[in-house]
């Protein structure tokens, strides 16, 4: 399927994310997610989502700092 420009470059990163994810967990549990069990598996999605929404937020505040930054550059430059 032709995607367009920017929806190619999300799936490939979403693909690379997917398979550094497994790599990872292969190598810090030793099994993939097809053997594990014992797991509340909506309990580790809630944990996943709220840790996304913490580094979303802290990004956040990063760009915010950054753009302040970058508009009193352009102030002082006019």
């Amino acid at each position: 399927m032709n995607l367009p420009e920017t929806s190619q470059r999300v799936l490939e990163i979403i693909e690379r994310q997917l398979h550094a994810q497994n790599s990872k967990g292969l190598a810090e549990y030793g099994q993939t997610i097809d053997d594990a069990q014992g797991y509340d598996w909506t309990l580790e999605a809630l944990s996943e989502c709220v840790d996304a929404m913490q580094y979303m937020a802290r990004y956040t505040l990063e760009l915010e700092e950054e753009n302040k930054r970058l508009k009193k550059l352009l102030s002082e430059k006019n």
